[in-house]
């Protein structure tokens, strides 16, 4: 175990480096001019005097373009801002663009050159426009803005402002504010001296300021309404949910399609008390859902032990903790005409052997039942309209492919809420296009037999069970294999 003293050595050397990094430069004179537009939108020119103490290779500005706003009226807006037409005169940069903005909430502006490092005293000059910044409330437009970037870990010592009015917008010496110190203090700064002349505000720090990191220096003014144009969209409701109309277009072209193609015909249930003639359990579980289930294929066990092809056998097994098990043995081959989905389940049971236990089969029978499954659903096709088949595959390829081109143009102009649902909104129509397959007349008519027999089967009256017991006293076995795949 490491003593107090070494925790409190490497706690000291740790702040020590900390605080080292946090000195690799300082700001000795920092500029900032703005120039308020008519049009809705302002120009910021940045001018840094930074003096490297170490090698580096430049400086990162960012500047948040998201964040929570709280109006004048007690409620929280989210506030989204563009940061454009970004310029470093002189100086090798990158720049996050729009979508970057989106994703990260943030413009970033990395200045500098890889392949070169720079010591000493450097001038910066960075250059860009702002967008939806300005708050346009039911007194006053309002200009509020970071004038110095707080998340530096340099000092700032010299710090100088000028904002630049529209043409007949003039500040009122009350309606000027400047704040001055840790992000979010409420009182204004008496660090500056601050000049209100025509068309302009400008400040500069007194002798002996510094700004550290945490610290803004944020301006405010109040502005006559009517002196900036508000860029107000014509239908503010396709401006914040657009994409609301979008997916519901895409639906309403998707129910379109299922009406036309996918939706099967009307069967009204014809009441049947036994199940379709040369038709066996796993096929109906397929038609009555248009779904290919493992249950399908499992009620074929019953089935073939009624043809008298296997015998199923529960076996008791002895011990605290021994689990009872089934036994199914072989005792006659599938006739050569027996369908290819039912050869393979049953060769696969028989593969080993004459007699198979169920246990047996939990860990390596799935891939003999997926094949089965493939094969299921490819012999209940004649039973299907092969024009809604083509239809189900076209349909699901422009479900993806719409979806590719609207899920980036979700995001960019409306942002993470509209992608996420229009990926959830995505997912939820390919499951829904599973049932883009539409019967043809033979299929309807069998689909009608089946929902009458299914419907016997769950509300069977005793009086009736009575007759066809009497006249089939093997109606149970003959029954319970369609009940299986039925889901009872």
């Amino acid at each position: 175990m490491k003593s107090p003293r070494f925790l409190f050595s490497f706690f000291v050397i740790c702040w020590g480096y900390a605080v080292g990094v946090a000195q690799d430069f300082s700001v000795e004179r920092y500029t900032v001019d703005i120039t308020l537009r008519e049009e809705g939108y302002f120009e910021v020119v940045e001018n840094y005097d930074v003096n490297f103490f170490y090698h580096k290779h430049g400086i990162y500005r960012d500047i948040l373009t998201s964040y929570t706003l709280e109006t004048e009226k007690g409620s929280r807006e989210k506030r989204r801002i563009l940061i454009s037409e970004i310029e470093v005169p002189g100086h090798l940069f990158e720049a996050s663009g729009k979508m970057g903005q989106k994703i990260e909430g943030k413009a970033r502006i990395k200045i500098g050159d890889p392949n070169k490092t720079i010591v000493g005293p450097v001038h910066y000059e960075i250059r860009y426009r702002v967008e939806n910044a300005l708050l346009f409330e039911e007194a006053f437009i309002r200009f509020y803005w970071n004038l110095k970037p707080p998340d530096w870990l340099a000092e700032f010592k010299d710090i100088s402002f000028t904002l630049n009015l529209p043409p007949d917008s003039p500040a009122a010496p009350g309606q000027v504010f400047l704040y001055a110190g840790p992000v979010g203090v409420t009182a204004q700064s008496g660090d500056f001296e601050v000049q209100i002349e025509e068309g302009k505000i400008s400040g500069t720090s007194k002798e002996g300021f510094i700004s550290k990191r945490g610290e803004a220096v944020t301006l405010l003014v109040n502005l006559p309404k009517g002196s900036i144009e508000e860029n107000r969209p014509l239908w503010p409701f396709w401006t914040r949910y657009g994409w609301t109309l979008i997916l519901a277009l895409v639906a309403s072209v998707f129910y379109g399609l299922f009406r036309k193609y996918g939706k099967d015909a009307p069967a009204p249930p014809v009441i049947s008390y036994f199940p379709p003639e040369n038709m066996d359990p796993a096929m109906v579980g397929f038609l009555i859902n248009d779904r290919e289930d493992t249950s399908d294929l499992v009620s074929l066990l019953p089935y073939w032990g009624k043809q008298g092809f296997i015998e199923i056998e529960e076996v008791d097994k002895k011990g605290w903790f021994a689990k009872d098990d089934t036994l199914i043995k072989k005792i006659a081959s599938l006739p050569e005409d027996a369908p290819e989905y039912q050869r393979t389940v049953f060769n696969g049971l028989f593969e080993g052997g004459s007699e198979v236990s169920v246990s047996s089969l939990k860990n390596s029978f799935y891939t003999t039942m997926n094949d089965a499954k493939k094969e299921l659903k490819e012999a209940a096709q004649k039973y299907y309209d092969p024009k809604a088949r083509r239809v189900y595959w076209y349909t699901g390829a422009g479900i993806v492919l719409a979806h590719l081109i609207l899920l980036p143009v979700f995001f960019y102009h409306w942002g993470i809420l509209a992608l996420f649902t229009g990926l959830g909104f995505c997912i939820l129509l390919l499951i829904l296009n599973q049932y883009m397959i539409r019967k043809n007349p033979k299929g309807i008519r069998l689909y009608a037999e089946l929902k009458g027999f299914r419907a016997f089967i769950k509300t069977a009256e005793t009086h009736r069970l009575k007759m066809l017991l009497a006249e089939s006293p093997d109606y149970f076995e003959s029954t319970m294999a369609y009940a299986l795949a039925f889901g009872y």
